[in-house]
């Protein structure tokens, strides 16, 4: 273990709920609008978008309705939880964390 983070035992330990993929979409004033960040798995990317405009269509109707904090939306309102996709982000996560383990010991 380093000096830095000397009790660190896990990656959650050294860096928290990180995050793993981001899509940013900006919007110019002329028209012309880019995406940008972890696009390179177009099946993926696809996911996520679909994802977020199925949790913001649910998110406004709930919200409209009185039903939803106007900021916070929860985990479990995307479809990402519990969906294979999700398993294969957190073996990928697991196998980092047992890497740096067996790299410690």
């Amino acid at each position: 273990m380093s000096e830095n983070c000397p009790s660190a035992v896990s990656m959650d330990d050294l860096h928290g709920d990180t995050p793993v993929a981001q899509i940013t979409i900006t919007l110019n004033r002329s028209g012309l609008m880019k995406i940008e960040g972890s696009i390179t798995d177009a099946q993926f990317v696809a996911y996520m978008l679909d994802t977020a405009r199925e949790t913001m269509k649910t998110y406004h109707a709930k919200q409209k309705a009185g039903e939803r904090s106007p900021i916070i939306v929860h985990p479990w309102d995307t479809a990402l939880a519990g969906t294979p996709e999700e398993k294969k982000l957190l073996e990928a996560r697991h196998e980092l964390s047992n890497a740096m383990s067996s790299y410690r010991n």
